[in-house]
């Protein structure tokens, strides 16, 4: 190129035609998926939970179906956020489209859009509630990992307070909150019967506070690399494994059992409640009598037929 013509295209005025020029291709591919983490106030993941219990749903793929339904819907005014504590997480995982919408949403309200998407979570469970006819959610109810401590704590019939297996657990927490109606489980309806995501956490907290067998107190900095893995993995749903999990407390795990049972005359009535519950269902029918008694969260169960068979030649012998 002449060095005339090089000076001739720096000078010219190429406004008219910048519009008209195609995007540029993106450096690095762009995701197709994307994860927000969302903070919410006390007490939200547990009536968004209880919500999605009411309906046999996972509690994460309801509050995003909220925030992609809100979004179709025509721009509203919001009422102003009440100034609560955050103290509870929810990560969710968007379509990239969908999170651009957000953004796009939440800039044309002049608001962050985290703060968006809690809000429409706010308005949907709600919502859903008054559909539903769910009370407002009595403070101060048990967490997952309290009632977790106080069936490790409980021994069965046998004797025995260990849980032999992820799929035990779930199964015997199910029973509790089913019997006692308690909050925070988050129960639907998966390949081996009901099932909550919230399980596995709570037992990995449990792991992480030192308070189970075979694991001590881990120190304040963040998780390694090898513990990241372990939660990704148990998130993924019950899996049939070749070593089964034998879930116990340790002497520091009984010692935070006994102190919070202590703690008030609710809990001493809980942990009576969870005694019993514990003889009466820890046995080796377990599974196929919460499949007869809550055939709806057996409706998806990649076993089913197979309980049903054992259940026959229980009634036979």
């Amino acid at each position: 190129m002449s060095e005339d013509r090089h000076d001739k295209l720096l000078h010219r005025d190429w406004s008219s035609t910048w519009d008209t020029l195609p995007e540029a291709p993106a450096l690095v591919p762009r995701p197709k998926a994307a994860q927000i983490t969302l903070r919410l106030p006390a007490g939200l993941l547990g009536r968004i939970k209880r919500v999605a219990a009411a309906q046999s749903l996972p509690y994460h793929a309801l509050a995003r179906s909220w925030i992609i339904d809100r979004l179709r819907e025509p721009a509203s005014p919001m009422a102003a956020e009440v100034g609560e504590a955050q103290v509870e997480q929810l990560n969710i995982k968007l379509d990239q489209d969908v999170l651009d919408e957000l953004k796009a949403r939440a800039d044309d309200a002049g608001r962050p859009y985290h703060r968006l998407a809690r809000e429409f979570l706010q308005a949907a469970v709600a919502r859903e509630e008054a559909r539903l006819g769910l009370g407002l959610t009595p403070a101060g109810q048990p967490g997952i990992k309290d009632l977790m401590v106080f069936l490790l704590h409980a021994p069965n019939a046998r004797g025995r307070d260990a849980v032999r297996g992820i799929t035990r657990m779930q199964k015997l927490l199910f029973v509790i909150e089913q019997t006692l109606a308690t909050q925070g489980g988050g129960f639907y309806a998966y390949d081996y019967g009901p099932f909550s995501e919230g399980i596995n956490d709570a037992a990995h907290a449990l792991a992480l506070a030192g308070f189970l067998s075979g694991t001590e107190t881990t120190g304040p900095g963040p998780p390694t690399f090898e513990e990241m893995m372990a939660t990704a993995a148990e998130r993924s749903g019950p899996r049939e494994q070749q070593d089964v999990q034998e879930f116990a407390l340790n002497e520091v795990g009984h010692n935070a059992a006994e102190e919070l049972r202590q703690s008030s005359r609710a809990y001493q009535q809980l942990f009576a409640a969870i005694s019993t519950l514990r003889e009466e269902w820890d046995t080796p029918d377990l599974v196929e009598r919460v499949y007869e008694t809550w055939p709806k969260y057996a409706k998806r169960s990649l076993i089913a037929d197979e309980i049903a068979e054992r259940r026959k030649r229980r009634s036979k012998g």
